[in-house]
Parts: structure tokens; C-alpha cells; sequence
């Protein structure tokens, strides 16, 4: 099915009140994903947030923070759903363990997104439009369009979904700012102060370590790209989200515990679409070398799996992936 005007998505999510909804995004839930999922089910009451695997612990923070309690998100498959509501994600294969599922679901689903489109079935109702810089921001309007009584605390998490996809703005469109200024004034609050009550700034001892983490990373340049590469002592994602503040342009780091291996990718915005990189694609496809599963976004993503001793091999292929793409320019 072609895209449906934002006019046409209204309907359809409409026509579903009052029906058995699951609402769902993609593999590793992050802040824009899980901002998104909450603003539909308010939207469509009665709904049931399910995640296909993991939910960062960043987004569950910021959950908690504001006072949303984690148990709404299921882990399960929804499987009487008269309907499925996507959010944050535009196909099936991101959508982890209930990749299988989608694919036999023979309902109506309905995808919201902000990415360009790849994948099309006859079922899916697709809104996916990438004049927004978030899921969260397309939820915004729908929210408003449903004249939905935001209380502070939705105004705030909608806030933070729309900033943790924005890439310190670079990511930004015009409407973003409106957007946001809106909903400071909902939540009484403003950036400053909505950041201080929802970031968690660590230990010295910790934030050491992540100090030391960078220190310790390759870095090299290929093709007019500084990469940087290594091991994270406890978080790979933080270590990743510094190294790209500091000026790399394409970032992997891992974290390993006694049973797994957590893997974080990060790429300069605006390099995706110049070298047609979509980070979560290809954290998704290597992620079987570690037994595991992956996904995320064009710029930034990552992977998990039981396979330790695999990394290495994931690490060195994600290299060549990219580097693969950027040398075909």
C-alpha cells in the first residue's frame, strides 16, 4: 500500500478505538520508541505496549524519572491483536523475536515512522514521512489532532523522545523547535531543566572509566573518516556517544559481562545518507556471528548476543561493512 497522508493515518488509528491493539517498535526500544508507544496507547486506550526484546536502560530511566511505570511495556506477542500499531520502526526484520509473528499477521497494521520506506505489504497502512526528525514528534501532532490532554509528565517524555533523536539538533527540521517550546510550556519546565531531571549523571569513578575507555580506543583514518574502536568497561553505549562528541565519524564499542556481549554503534549524522549507511541494518545482519540480535537507527545502534568470544569477528566485519560503502564513493 502506498503512504497514507497524515489526514489518512488519523482515521485509520481512529477506526481502531475500542479494539485489541498492540502497539510495538523496534529491537532495543530506545527513548523516541518507547516516548512514541506511550503517546499511541493514550491515544488508543485499552492498548498494550509490547517490546520484541530489550528496552535500553536509558529509556527506562527516563520512564522512571518521570513517573511511568515500566510493567505497561510486555514482553510478549499480543497474539488475539485485532490490530498492530509500529512506531519508531518501518519493517518487520527490526522488529526482533516477533519478526515471525508480523510476517503471518494477517490485521491491520498500521506504521509510523520517520525513515524512508522498505518494506510494503498489502496489510500495512504506512505513514513514513521524513520531514520529521522523530517518531516521537509525528506523535506529537497526532496527539494534538486527537485533541489529547497532555499531562506534564507525557509532555516531558514526548519532549525527550523528540531530543534523543535529534543528535544534539543536527537532526532538527523547523517544526522541531515549535514542537518543543510547546511542550515545555505543557510540562511547565524548559530544556535545561527537563534534561537535569531526567539524566542520571554517574560516579566520578564511573564516568572515569569511560574516560579511560576512549583513551584506550583505536583510532584511525580511512577515507577522510576518523574511526574509533575498542572496549567499554561498562557501558559501550556512553563510551560510543562521547567518542562521536569528541569527532569521530564512525564508532563501534563493546561491553562484555560473564554472559554477554553488548555492542554499540555510532555514525556522524548526515553520513548515512551520504554513504547509504543504516546502522541498525547492519548491526541486525551481523549480529548472528554472537548469537544474538540488533537494531537501531541509521546513526546509531547496536547488538547483543551470548557469543563473547565471537566480538572480535563482529567488530572487524562491521569495519569492513562500512568502510566498504564508504570507499564505493
Amino acid at each position: 500500500m502506498p503512504n497514507v497522508s497524515f489526514k489518512d493515518l488519523r482515521a485509520e488509528l481512529a477506526k481502531l478505538n475500542g479494539k485489541r491493539v498492540m502497539v510495538s517498535f523496534h529491537s532495543l526500544g530506545d527513548t523516541d520508541a518507547i516516548a512514541s508507544a506511550i503517546g499511541i496507547a493514550t491515544i488508543l486506550p485499552g492498548s498494550v505496549i509490547a517490546a520484541p526484546d530489550k528496552v535500553t536502560s536509558n529509556s527506562l530511566r527516563i520512564m522512571s524519572k518521570l513517573g511511568f511505570d515500566s510493567t505497561i511495556i510486555k514482553d510478549s506477542f499480543m497474539d488475539d491483536a485485532e490490530a498492530i500499531v509500529l512506531v519508531d520502526v518501518n519493517n518487520f526484520e527490526n522488529c526482533g523475536s516477533f519478526r515471525e509473528k508480523l510476517d503471518k499477521f494477517t490485521n491491520t497494521v498500521i506504521v509510523i515512522d520517520h525513515h524512508k520506506k522498505i518494506e510494503d505489504k498489502p496489510n500495512m497502512s504506512i505513514f513514513d514521512e521524513e520531514s520529521y526528525n522523530s517518531a516521537s514528534s509525528i506523535i506529537y501532532d497526532l496527539l494534538r489532532d486527537f485533541n489529547v490532554s497532555m499531562d506534564q509528565r507525557l509532555a516531558k517524555l514526548i519532549a525527550m523522545g523528540i531530543i534523543s533523536d535529534s543528535a544534539e539538533f543536527k537532526n532538527a527540521m523547523p517544526d522541531t523547535f515549535v514542537q518543543l517550546g510547546e511542550l515545555f510550556r505543557l510540562a511547565n519546565t524548559t530544556y535545561t531543566d527537563l534534561l537535569e531531571e531526567v539524566e542520571h549523571i554517574s560516579p566520578a569513578s564511573e564516568r572515569i572509566k569511560t574516560i579511560n575507555d576512549i583513551l584506550g580506543a583505536k583510532a584511525e583514518v580511512h577515507s577522510n573518516l576518523l574511526f574509533m574502536y575498542g572496549n567499554a568497561h561498562a557501558y559501550a553505549n556512553l563510551a560510543a556517544d562521547d567518542a562521536i562528541k569528541l569527532g569521530a565519524d564512525v564508532v563501534i564499542f563493546r561491553s562484555a559481562s560473564s554472559n554477554e556481549v553488548s555492542i554499540s554503534s555510532r555514525l556522524r549524522p548526515t553520513l548515512d545518507k551520504r554513504y547509504g549507511i543504516h546502522l541498525g541494518s547492519i548491526m541486525k545482519s551481523l549480529s548472528n556471528i554472537i548469537a544474538g540480535t540488533g537494531g537501531g537507527h541509521p546513526c546509531a545502534a547496536g547488538a547483543y548476543g551470548p557469543a563473547i568470544d565471537k566480538s572480535d569477528e563482529f567488530m572487524k566485519q562491521f569495519i569492513s561493512e562500512i568502510l566498504g560503502k564508504v570507499e564505493k564513493q
